[in-house]
């Protein structure tokens, strides 16, 4: 997917309205970059753009949450692979203190919790 065209579609997202959203880097009202929101859609293509036009995997959003956490609270097991595949941090601690692996336990996404804790 071509940089600008998802970012356009970004700036249609009620966390982007009235942002003229120009970079990877660049927050939402609620403080969460590019990166967080495609983690939470679980989308691998918009990581892959987003990745390739500088964007930070670990950058922290809304809650301290990294684009790790988004996936996890989503249960997105794909984009949790390909954030770990290219450089996420398992130990990155949101505002309530929860790494990646404590969300999922504390979600019941055994699946998710499990597969971060054996990369532990």
């Amino acid at each position: 997917m071509e940089l600008n065209l998802l970012l356009s579609l970004y700036r249609e997202l009620p966390e982007f309205i009235g942002i003229r959203i120009t970079r990877v880097d660049q927050a939402s009202a609620f403080g969460d970059m590019p990166m967080n929101v495609a983690a939470t859609r679980g989308s691998i293509e918009e990581l892959e753009t987003l990745l390739g036009a500088g964007a930070d995997v670990n950058s922290a959003g809304e809650h301290g949450y990294t684009p790790l956490h988004n996936a996890v609270e989503q249960g997105k097991y794909e984009a949790v692979e390909w954030l770990l595949r290219h450089g996420a941090h398992r130990g990155i601690r949101n505002e309530a203190g929860e790494t990646p692996g404590q969300l999922a336990s504390l979600l019941g996404e055994t699946e998710i919790a499990a597969h971060l804790s054996d990369r532990e």
